[in-house]
């Protein structure tokens, strides 16, 4: 398999070429649903995810059981700051949508996003969305 060289001070064409056709070739190889499939992957689009109201609840349920197993240290305290922010349904179901309902992934990303939160803001806003005002210029000129 070729690949391409990331020096692109050379010229690159080739190996560019090289790859694009070694893409396509194993792509004519996959069936038509596979390359749909993998260029609605590729594109971020896919089947939408068929929820119901029992599946919302049930979802939440065992989201909240286990999160009181695992007792971790970053959403207690952010529980301790804004209970009513960290509890809320509808920002549970952002990560229960985005792991397809996986509660165990969901809880997992939920306490990943609360860490980073912790380490780019700062322990007093893992409890609260960040606005505007808590970016600095270097942080405003970044976006």
């Amino acid at each position: 398999i070729p690949v391409p060289s990331l020096n692109l001070h050379n010229n690159t064409q080739p190996e560019m070429k090289s790859t694009e056709d070694f893409l396509a070739s194993e792509m004519s190889k996959l069936s038509v649903e596979e390359r749909s499939k993998a260029l609605d992957d590729l594109h971020c689009v896919g089947e939408e995810l068929k929820e119901t109201p029992e599946m919302i609840e049930a979802s939440l349920a065992e989201f909240d059981r286990v999160l009181r197993e695992r007792n971790e240290p970053i959403y207690n305290l952010a529980a301790s700051q804004n209970r009513s922010y960290v509890e809320d349904p509808n920002f549970r179901l952002r990560f229960l949508r985005a792991n397809e309902h996986n509660v165990k992934q969901s809880v997992n990303q939920m306490i990943g996003f609360l860490s980073q939160k912790e380490k780019y803001f700062g322990r007093d806003k893992i409890a609260r969305d960040i606005t505007l005002d808590d970016l600095d210029e270097e942080d405003i000129a970044l976006l």
